[in-house]
């Protein structure tokens, strides 16, 4: 079905925008065949009436024969047909207007029979313009399906590194472990095991809810927890409507993994990791904030969990999403903000 048909609002819509056409119609109609006003419009409404049904076929016609599918001979003649097609229709339209417009003007008739071929011609122009048009739209539409396809990749690529980033680290973590506390590498792989299982499931997914992200974070801490012991303190702060905003999966994850590689693991006694999120407006501001030491050494690849958290709220929401970055006082600060849209959590069986 066309698009424009499935809904009254938007066939109304289409409707309105023929009113200028009209009037063009029925200037010409008046100047060109010497008819009154009055004369000239009561031929048009009708006319243009079903004129601007017929115009809707080249929907069809035009995503049958794209464009570059054909020669442009083959793809003229295939739309030159219907165009000559519906000038006669229409034109046996208007004899039948003029017919039951005989009483009210009696020499109406006889007197438009001189503008005929000017219809015609005018018909078969438009349907061709209507049929140009419909090509456009499509280009158009394409144009957007590639745009969209092209996000839909690169969020895919992007969330690709964050399971292998983490496992690496991750992994490290482990190696240390084994030689100065094999239960505790044990138990590290174990909750591993964990984080990796859940990551996988709600990664499959476009977007989660608020409350499933920082479920699956709570899972990484589990683990961390197991490396880092007391050194990590973990602080809360979460409004009860954030949990059912959607997110895209693993969007703090890796600001959390920045905060306790670059943050807590940088200091002898360990730090303080702050999640908070709260609503404002339309809006959700996560904050994620840790201690840090100043003068520690700066570690290699430092910026890939801002770098990839920034360039999949980009490819996702646009400008309509950011992440801001603010260090002050041995205090590093990182704040996301999404748009507010309610998800319904689904729930694994």
């Amino acid at each position: 079905m066309h698009p424009i048909l499935r809904s009254r609002r938007a066939y109304a819509a289409y409707l309105l925008a023929w009113i200028p056409l009209a009037l063009v119609y029925a200037y010409l109609f008046a100047v060109g065949g010497r008819i009154a006003w009055l004369e000239s419009i009561a031929v048009t409404v009708p006319t243009v009436f079903v004129l601007s049904f017929f115009c809707l076929f080249p929907f069809y016609s035009c995503r049958a024969l794209p464009l570059g599918s054909a020669s442009i001979r083959k793809v003229a003649i295939s739309h030159a047909i219907p165009a000559m097609f519906f000038s006669g229709v229409v034109l046996a339209v208007t004899h039948l207007v003029l017919a039951a417009l005989d009483r009210t003007f009696p020499t109406l008739r006889a007197r438009f029979g001189i503008l005929m071929p000017a219809l015609a011609a005018m018909v078969f122009l438009t349907y061709l313009l209507s049929t140009a048009l419909h090509y456009v739209f499509q280009a158009i539409e394409r144009s957007k399906q590639a745009e969209v396809l092209s996000r839909e990749a690169q969020l895919k690529a992007l969330k690709a590194q964050v399971n292998p980033h983490f496992l690496f680290n991750s992994l490290n973590s482990i190696s240390a472990l084994t030689t100065i506390d094999p239960a505790r590498a044990r138990e590290m792989c174990v909750r591993l095991s964990d984080f990796l299982r859940s990551s996988l499931r709600l990664g499959e997914r476009t977007s989660i809810t608020f409350g499933e992200e920082l479920a699956l974070a709570q899972t990484y801490l589990n683990v961390e927890q197991i490396r880092f012991g007391n050194r990590l303190q973990l602080v809360q702060n979460v409004d009860a409507g954030c949990s059912r905003c959607e997110v895209p999966p693993l969007v703090i994850q890796p600001l959390i993994e920045n905060a306790i590689k670059h943050g807590v693991a940088t200091l002898v006694s360990g730090g303080q990791v702050v999640i908070a999120a709260k609503l404002a407006g339309d809006k959700m501001r996560v904050t994620i904030e840790n201690d840090f030491d100043p003068d520690a050494p700066v570690t290699s690849k430092s910026g890939f969990g801002i770098a990839n958290v920034r360039n999949r709220l980009q490819a996702r929401y646009s400008a309509s999403a950011a992440l801001d970055v603010d260090v002050r006082d041995n205090r590093y600060r990182a704040v996301l903000s999404v748009p507010y849209v309610k998800g319904k959590e689904i729930r694994s069986a």
